[in-house]
């Protein structure tokens, strides 16, 4: 590996959106294994960042892959903290902890050197590392980071990294505000896992709910039946499927068998799902099934979604149980979508790759007819064309942010059409008050990501 070989880009990014896809990528094996595997990512954490996400990905990649790799028992845990904030800077601090098999500590040194190994027979056992700490730590390096391990042998390791991120601009970040509905819930947290419990229980607080865990079923049954004495019952249930003693199943049957406990809303959470989970989770009144890793993002979508009609108070029956398939088809089903493009072929290809990722698309031939739609319909987010007739899309865009503006939202997000590239087409762009760009033609993956990005539902 020779300096110079790995490079760097500056690109906006989301760290949630990035941090879920790599899990993603990696919790197949970990379940397989029999592990939990889980993220915790602090709250006060800006989402939108400037930086290289795919070289992010890659050392996350490289140090949790071999997490996974050296632990046959536990847990492998990503944990994302911030440890400075200014209005350009973000400083945050990365660890991967596992409960593997450890590294001596006169061994420790060369784990980051190339093709080094930290023992023979543990190489023979599970495979090598190869270059990949050797990688990471490069690429840190480049990033302006530093990057280190702790651990000890037999007991497991927490390899860890500390990166700067420039901030996005305040002024292109989308408002994101916590779902009323949510705010203030009695939620009851059941798992025997201790940190699965405890990043719920930051995801919940953060989100303005009342919560308390249980770490099995027979604890929770009592925390249940205690609270609806006091006339204070717990409105949701958050169950792990396995649990030694009683697992979730068996708890969610008791809870709907008693009288006393059967209206609240039951939400399961589990490593590997299998065929026919579902349609018997439905038939015992659940409202809710999720796999592992739990997305924060999909726990949110989760939770506004069953606290609403038909779920809340007495779940019925014919209500779909909620699956993170179901939460993604609903969200793309309430998303909102302006398309303002004079060309009708092009109007088409937008229209088309927005159809077939399950988005439907109002169209705007012009400027002026953008801002009439948008004084009409409430919009969440609007693709405009810089080259229009009768009112460009720089023109529009000022129409629309003007404070006289009688469209419904002044805030909306827009993203610039352009087939020019440069950078200075893209901050004449953002200078105007546009949030976004892309350019033309369009790639129909990077339409997906700023959809992601800038969709507030």
């Amino acid at each position: 590996m020779e300096a110079g070989k790995l490079d760097l880009e500056i690109l906006d990014f989301d760290l949630r959106v990035m941090i879920e896809d790599t899990m993603d990528v990696l919790s197949y094996r970990a379940h397989e294994k029999g592990l939990e595997f889980a993220c915790q990512i602090h709250h006060d954490i800006p989402s939108l960042l400037r930086g290289d996400p795919s070289r992010l990905r890659q050392i996350l990649v490289n140090l949790t892959g071999n997490a996974v790799k050296f632990t046959d028992t536990g847990e492998v845990i990503i944990r994302v903290n911030l440890t400075e904030e200014t209005k350009e800077y973000a400083a945050i601090h990365f660890s991967v902890t596992d409960s593997g098999i450890g590294i001596p500590p006169d061994r420790m040194d060369r784990l980051f050197k190339s093709f080094s190994q930290a023992d023979a027979s543990t190489t023979r056992r599970f495979g090598g590392t190869g270059l990949g700490l050797a990688i990471a730590k490069q690429l840190v390096e480049m990033m302006g980071g530093r990057i280190g391990v702790e651990s000890e042998k037999g007991k497991g390791s927490t390899f860890w990294f500390d990166i700067r991120f420039e901030k996005q601009p305040a002024g292109n970040l989308p408002d994101i505000s916590i779902h009323e509905d949510i705010r203030g819930k009695r939620i009851l947290v059941v798992d025997d896992n201790a940190t699965n419990r405890q990043i719920l229980k930051e995801q919940l607080g953060s989100w303005g709910c009342r919560f308390e865990d249980a770490p099995g079923g027979y604890e929770a049954l009592n925390l249940l039946r205690a609270a609806a004495d006091r006339e204070d019952p717990f409105d949701i249930v958050i169950l792990d499927m396995q649990m030694p003693g009683m697992d979730g199943e068996t708890v969610g049957k008791k809870i709907k068998g008693d009288p006393k406990l059967k209206n609240s809303i039951l939400i399961m959470l589990t490593s590997l799902g299998e065929r026919g989970d579902a349609v018997r989770l439905k038939d015992i009144g659940f409202a809710a099934y999720l796999t592992k890793p739990i997305k924060q993002s999909k726990l949110y979508d989760c939770l506004v979604t069953v606290v609403g009609a038909p779920y809340s108070s007495a779940p019925k029956f014919d209500a779909p149980i909620i699956t993170r398939h179901l939460l993604s088809e609903e969200k793309k089903r309430k998303t909102r979508i302006l398309v303002a493009e004079d060309n009708v072929v092009n109007q088409k290809v937008v229209q088309m790759i927005l159809e077939k990722h399950g988005y439907r698309a109002d169209l705007a031939s012009n400027g002026k007819e953008a801002i009439r739609l948008l004084e009409a319909l409430p919009f969440h987010i609007v693709f405009m064309d810089i080259q229009m007739p009768e009112m460009d899309g720089y023109e529009a865009t000022a129409n629309i942010r003007n404070s006289q503006s009688k469209v419904l939202n002044r805030d909306v997000p827009i993203i610039a059409m352009t087939a020019h590239a440069f950078k200075e087409d893209r901050d004449r762009c953002l200078n105007s008050g546009m949030n976004d760009y892309i350019a033309k033609p369009l790639n129909p993956a990077e339409l997906m990501t700023l959809i992601a990005k800038w969709s507030t539902i």
